[in-house]
């Protein structure tokens, strides 16, 4: 990485500077800015490359950014995108994923561009079809750093116009209308135990699916977290997890083997009891324990727990812990997810634990609350805690690494957070 050093005035340098001095002083703290936003990127690419949903337990990377920074939804998301073009990645299989720009992203690092000329050559570089050269592709990207480097966002864009222009002339290919499709729907299962979805939807089955889940897509939005972070397909396959969630509490739903549906885990007791380890799924994939803990909490889930030498325990429960009257006062009570600042629904909500089933927590209201899925996600496997205020509504208190002062606030209303009040559910 190109290594810059400046040394940046003192206030006290500033207010007794020559004009000519000062147009040296704002160089100098912008090409700084420059950097420190090129690394901000940096810092984004590696939580990516290291997986953010299993190192913090975060969905989306413009989410853990506004949480852990405090900055806006909007900002937030800019730098997230202009993170994915200028820095190669990998997968957690270590495939690179090549960036669409990564000599704007060295330049970025000397501190030579803009944040916004960063942004105009992304989508320049972005916009070249795939039957472009590389070496054609490596020539249009040093022109466009070059026009960068001495003319403004605006410029850099017509420039890339035009390269685009003499690359491509004919634009894209049409395309051939497409042919109805054949109903089909295919699972590439993957060694952890998740899975790829293919299928075909003919324009009937097509039209009543969004129908369901558009509904179910819609973008949440809060006054805390500002706009819904997550992207569109984000969106759409947490609403078909919903609508598969709701189809199964239908007492209409059919059965398997005399059954009603269901998922079993495979868990040792201590495992399940530490909240360290693996849980086995009856489809051969494996969840960490503090996931099986999470499922348990509402009794969605069977738990199969084994002891030391693999005997069985428990098979869980015929029904859910929760009973229908409990659940309604609950409803009552939180009016949906009880997380600070979410607004989801009672019916996308499931009944969590405040002192965990598996470790004796009792099933009556001073010890249950409703949380969405994300939010229970979030406090089984992300340090958050939770607990019963003294007016009888949970509070709940933010890992360390989100803000290291933040205190437990025993029967009130607010407490701090990275900064910001956070409140809890009121009704």
């Amino acid at each position: 990485m190109p290594s810059v050093t400046t040394t940046l005035p003192d206030p006290a340098d500033i207010r007794r500077a020559d004009p000519a001095t000062l147009v040296d002083y704002a160089r100098a703290i912008t090409r700084e800015m420059n950097r420190y936003t090129a690394l901000l990127g940096l810092v984004v690419t590696k939580t990516e490359t290291d997986g953010i949903k299993t190192t913090h337990q975060y969905t989306s990377a413009v989410h853990w950014l506004m949480h852990t920074t405090g900055m806006t939804e909007p900002a937030a998301r800019q730098i997230v995108v202009r993170a994915r073009g200028t820095n190669s990645a990998y997968t957690i299989d270590g495939t690179e994923v090549p960036a669409v720009a990564p000599l704007t992203g060295l330049a970025a690092l000397a501190g030579a561009l803009t944040p916004a000329h960063v942004d105009v050559i992304v989508k320049a570089m972005t916009a070249m079809p795939a039957t472009v050269s590389e070496e054609d592709r490596v020539a249009a990207e040093k022109i466009l750093i070059g026009v960068a480097r001495a003319a403004s966002p605006v410029e850099v864009k017509k420039a890339g116009d035009r390269i685009l222009d003499t690359l491509d002339p004919d634009g894209p290919e049409p395309k051939d209308p497409p042919e109805r499709p054949e109903r089909e729907l295919s699972f590439q299962e993957h060694r952890d135990g998740s899975a790829t979805l293919k299928g075909k939807l003919d324009n009937l089955s097509y039209a009543q699916l969004r129908a369901a889940l558009d509904p179910l897509a819609k973008p949440h939005s809060t006054k805390e977290e500002g706009r819904d972070t997550r992207s569109q397909w984000e969106r759409h396959a947490d609403a078909l997890v919903d609508l598969v969630r709701l189809a199964m509490t239908v007492d209409e739903i059919p059965t398997h083997g005399g059954d009603r549906v269901h998922v079993a885990i495979t868990v040792d007791y201590e495992t399940l009891k530490s909240g360290i380890g693996t849980a086995m799924l009856d489809y051969g994939g494996v969840i960490t324990a503090a996931e099986a803990r999470m499922l348990a909490c509402d009794c969605k889930v069977i738990p199969a727990v084994l002891g030391t030498e693999s005997e069985q325990m428990d098979l869980g429960r015929s029904k859910r812990i929760i009973t229908t009257g409990q659940r309604r006062r609950l409803v009552m009570r939180d009016r949906g997810c009880a997380f600070p600042g979410c607004n989801k629904h009672a019916k996308h909500t499931e009944g969590h634990h405040i002192i965990f089933w598996i470790l004796g927590g009792p099933t009556d209201l001073n010890n249950l609350t409703l949380l969405c899925e994300r939010h229970h996600r979030l406090v089984h496997c992300g340090g958050w805690e939770v607990r019963m205020g003294g007016d009888g509504r949970p509070d709940f208190i933010p890992p360390a690494y989100l803000d290291p002062n933040a205190a437990y606030l025993a029967g009130r209303t607010k407490m701090r957070i990275a900064g910001s009040s956070w409140y809890r559910r009121c009704a």
